[in-house]
């Protein structure tokens, strides 16, 4: 993404992005933030940076979470959801990952780990049925890496 060098046009951009609540914009969101002409300090940050502010943010939607505030709770899994987007981008923009990739993963894993949603040989009616398959599917995944590779 190339960020417009006219203010008014920057202004427009951030107004466009805030009327779009939506991963997608997000991450445009981010790319702007990257690009050049965007932000200094955050294209300064690399994927090194990102641990102790993914932590920060995950103590405030515990604490947000524990308190019974439905408003912050809203307000930090956006400011965490925001700093896991931050650490993907900076990891691809350093080449080592893909955010499509990340998706693909975490897409496959999640209907293979839910098989009595998604087709599978697994049945599961309750919670404790989905935990048990849950952990026989891990540990098969873990055996057959551990054969593998």
């Amino acid at each position: 993404m190339s960020l417009p060098h006219d203010r008014e046009s920057r202004r427009k951009l951030g107004e466009e992005l805030k009327a779009a609540p939506e991963f997608a914009t997000v991450e445009k969101l981010i790319e702007a933030l990257l690009s050049e002409g965007g932000c200094p300090w955050d294209r300064a940050r690399k994927l090194e940076d990102c641990p102790k502010y993914l932590r920060g943010e995950l103590e405030e939607v515990l604490a947000a979470i524990e308190s019974g505030d439905n408003e912050n709770v809203e307000e930090e899994l956006g400011d965490l959801l925001f700093m896991v987007a931050f650490a993907a981008k900076i990891a691809e923009k350093e080449g080592r990952m893909t955010v499509r990739g990340m998706f693909e993963r975490i897409l496959s894993k999640m209907v293979y780990r839910h098989p009595h949603v998604f087709g599978g040989d697994m049945e599961a009616d309750t919670p404790g049925e989905v935990l048990a398959n849950w952990q026989e599917l891990k540990r098969q995944e873990k055996c057959s890496e551990g054969e593998g590779g």
